[in-house]
Formats: C-alpha cells, sequence, structure tokens
C-alpha cells in the first residue's frame, strides 16, 4: 500500500510504502503493516520517504461492539526538530481514530448498499486485488534513506495545527 501524507507549510510532504497483513484471532482482527521496498515505487524527490517501524490494529469484538487498539512506530525521516514530531504526535494518532470511527459508525449502512457478501477479509478467494511476489519486495531500513534537512524551523516560525494535516493512500 502506498500512503502519502501531505505535511503543513514549511514541512515537505512524506510517503511511506507499507506491507499489510491480516491475522483472524476468532472473532477479533490483528491487522499489522511495515515499510518495505518495491521496485515498481521508487522514492520520488517531492516526497521524504517516512518508514511504518510497525503499525498495528487488534480489534476485539465482543460480539455487539468492537473494541479498536492501535500502536505505530514511525520514523518521518528528515532531520525535523523534536518539537515538531512531538507536536504532531499529538494530534495525528487522536485524529485518524476519530476519522476511523466516524466510518465504523457509517459503514453498516454504507456496506448493505455496496456490495454486501464481497468481504475479502473473511473470504480470501474474493480478493481481487494483485498478487506480489514476497520475492519483489525487501525491508525498508529507515537508515537507508536520505537524511532530508527540515532543521531550520523553529519553534517561532512554525505553525503545525491538526487542520492542516490529510492523508491519501493508494493500494
Amino acid at each position: 500500500m502506498k500512503l502519502h501524507g501531505r505535511c503543513p507549510s514549511p514541512l515537505k510532504n512524506r510517503d511511506f510504502i507499507t506491507l499489510r497483513s491480516w491475522l483472524p484471532l476468532g472473532g477479533d482482527y490483528m491487522i499489522i503493516n511495515y515499510s518495505v521496498k518495491h521496485p515498481k515505487y521508487p522514492q520520488k524527490k517531492d516526497y521524504v520517504r517516512a518508514v511504518s517501524v510497525q503499525t498495528g490494529y487488534l480489534i476485539k469484538s465482543n460480539g455487539v461492539n468492537s473494541t479498536l487498539f492501535y500502536m505505530t512506530q514511525v520514523d518521518p525521516k528528515g532531520s525535523l526538530p523534536k518539537w515538531v514530531v512531538n507536536k504532531v504526535s499529538q494530534f495525528v494518532a487522536p485524529k485518524a481514530m476519530k476519522k476511523i470511527y466516524k466510518a465504523c459508525l457509517k459503514y453498516p449502512e454504507w456496506k448493505r448498499k455496496h456490495n454486501p457478501h464481497l468481504k475479502p477479509w473473511l473470504y480470501p478467494e474474493q480478493n481481487t486485488l494483485p498478487s506480489i511476489s514476497p520475492a519483489e519486495l525487501s525491508l525498508q531500513h529507515a537508515d537507508s534513506l536520505e537524511n532530508i534537512d527540515e532543521s531550520g524551523l523553529s519553534e517561532e516560525r512554525g505553525h503545525i495545527s491538526d487542520e492542516d494535516d490529510s492523508y491519501s493512500k493508494e493500494s
């Protein structure tokens, strides 16, 4: 999965290339992803290639409702000042969880109207995504990427708010 992150000015935009895996655990699910290198997705000059060391979700069901647990360890790369990373980490994950929560509330109605029987997470034979040979992939280690210098940011000049972030993805 290719993810693009639009960063607020004056930061450079980020992108990730990740491999995501699902693990059914009875009625619960674990979703884990981490950064990989793929020859079809080289680093682009307009983006800093960030690294998801490990990101995961645990979805625990009690039969009626579910609880979502989220953890992530990301290296945004570049040479961001620590205050920037700390500031951003205060709102990015909570904002993502809020978006997921809102989407979950709308999902039953949406799913009734859109391929209600298509559930490739339950029935892998329904998966229509192209297969990727594991031989084409390798782990993306943070230390193998160029370190873009963004250290000239100052806390006084840099304004970062949770209104400025947006993300898009390509599968």
